[in-house]
Formats: C-alpha cells, structure tokens, sequence
C-alpha cells in the first residue's frame, strides 16, 4: 500500500438503489457540487457515463453504492478506460458491503467524500493495487465479460439464494448476512438435510494447462484477493497465477473440521485426498450447468462454461 499524490480530477458514480440511498442515509450533498457526478440507471447509461468521465480525464472514480455496483463498474471500466482505468475510491452503501470491508471505505455520505477530497488535494490518499477477476462466458454471445473479485458456485450459490430469501427481507444485512447464510448451508449439508445439496452440481475444471477435472462439486471458489472477511481464508497450495481457487468434492467429506481448518487458514494433510483442492492459476476454466455468484449476483453460465482469469490491475484508494 502506498501513498497517491498529484492534482485529482474526480467522478462520481452513484447508485440510488443502494440500501442507504434509498433509506434517504448517504446523501453527498454540496460536496459533490461541481464534481463529475453520474446516477446511471441502466448498464447502458453507466458505460456512456464512464466514457464522459475518462474524456473528461476523471483519474479517481468515487463509487457510491455496494458491491453489485463496484461489479458493475469494474465491468465497463475496460471499454470507457482501456489500459489506464481511474483508481477507485468506495462509498459503501450496500446491502453487504464484502468490498469495502476488505479494500476499505471512506465510509458513506457526505464527510466521507469530504474526507476523500482532502486527502485527494494532500497527495496522502493510501493506494492498494490489485488484480480484478474476469469472467468470460465464452458461449454467450454478445455479452461482455464480467468483472469482480468474488466468484462462488455450488454451495455458494446456495447460501446467496437463502440470504435473499431470508435474512435481506427480515432486514439483516452486512456480515451478519454472509455469516448467518454460510453457516445454514453448512448446517443443512452437516445434518444431511438437504440431500441435493450434499450431492453437488457436475462440474468440470481445469486451472492453467492441467487436465480437466470433472465430477460433482459441493463448492467452488476464485478471487484475485489477498484476504477476505469473517477471519475466513480458504485458499492453499501455490503456482504463479492472481486467480486463487478452491474445488470441495461432492459430498463434502469431514467438512466440520475443514470449515475450522478454513477460519484457522492452516489446510490439514488429509484434505487433498478428502476431495478439497486449492491453488492459484493464471485461468481457470469452468464448465458448469448451474448459476454462479459474482460480487453478491446470480448469473447464469452459458453453454460453454466460464473461463476465470485476472489480466488486469485497478487501484483502490482510501483517505
């Protein structure tokens, strides 16, 4: 991490559907005023906003919403930007916020951009760069490829589709949300309650130039990222890529003592043999039949499968 200094020129992209906005919370108010400031509603309006930023010269994107914005964004940062995407300050106002909790925020509304216009002016704004996901859908044609910095199937899946059905609507969000929906799958598949889910979903990977691997999966996972949040740190193994991966075999076998191993971040000897596999790759290729999760949305795969890599580095910033 590092420091940014130089004159700035900030955008804005906010998300008036995020959770606080739409509570009337988060408003920027006059800081914003003069500023290059976007309310795109459709994907559409934010790449021609993103296009106006960079022929404006915009270097530092203020995102305003959670992390199906910052997905969004980071999806059409390539065909406004090219090569020399702005670096990236957040405003959390989502419902869950994983980004920010990693990455850091300047927090939401107006102090915090004044905070992150201080520190812009000051040259002391703190600078992590960091690989972004890319997820091509090669058998989808005419669709961009995604960008993000958490991929989930399987069991991951799962536990999105039951905090949407069951703990965004009773109004429990932020970590409490992940946590609360993780351990219910966890349960279920513990207490063999959910027959289907222990079984998995086929599936077929193959990281980098290894053979392809098929079979059930209980859970897949990907990200470029260092760290994630909960104290949860799934990842093991080696090899040069930024993608990192986790594969568990369905059914799960001893899962309990890999879920702690996990939250210890120290892999046990018998995992590999038990069907948990993790390493890091420079692609990963997926073929799957069920949806996916990127950055807290379900999408579907597409008839040839995924193809998971991270050419490409964006800068995020915090005061």
């Amino acid at each position: 991490m590092s420091g940014s200094g130089g004159v700035r020129r900030v955008g804005i992209i906010s998300n008036p559907l995020s959770r606080m906005l739409r509570k009337g919370q988060g408003r920027l108010g006059a800081q914003a005023a003069g500023l290059p400031l976007a309310v795109p509603a459709t994907l559409a309006e934010l790449r021609t906003a993103l296009a106006g930023f960079a022929a404006q010269g915009v270097d530092l994107l203020a995102v305003q919403g959670g992390d199906g914005t910052l997905r969004e964004v980071l999806t059409a940062l390539p065909a406004a930007f090219g090569d020399h995407p702005p670096d990236i300050a957040l405003l959390a106002t989502g419902k869950t916020n994983l980004a920010a909790r990693v990455l850091g925020s300047a927090g939401p509304g107006e102090a915090a951009l004044a905070r992150l216009l201080q520190a812009a002016r000051c040259g002391t704004l703190r600078r992590r760069l960091l690989p972004v996901l890319k997820v091509a859908r090669p058998g989808l044609h005419g669709t961009l490829p995604l960008h993000g910095l958490l991929f989930g199937a399987g069991a991951f899946t799962e536990a999105k589709l039951l905090a949407d059905r069951a703990l965004h609507r009773r109004g429990i969000h932020d970590r409490l949300t992940v946590l609360l929906a993780l351990a219910g799958v966890a349960l279920r598949t513990l207490w063999g309650r959910d027959a289907s889910l222990r079984a998995g979903a086929a599936m077929e990977l193959a990281p980098d130039d290894l053979a392809p691997r098929d079979g059930h999966r209980f859970l897949v996972l990907a990200t470029p990222l260092d760290q994630l949040m909960l104290g949860l740190w799934p990842f093991w193994g080696d090899g040069p890529g930024p993608v990192r991966w986790l594969d568990v075999a369905a059914p799960p076998q001893r899962l309990a003592a890999a879920l702690w191993a996990s939250v210890q971040g120290r892999p046990r000897s018998w995992m590999s043999a038990a069907g948990y596999r993790s390493g890091n790759a420079d692609r990963l290729a997926i073929r799957l039949g069920v949806p996916f999760v990127l950055d807290g949305e379900v999408f579907e795969p597409g008839p040839e499968g995924l193809v998971l890599s991270a050419p490409g580095r964006v800068a995020f910033v915090t005061p």
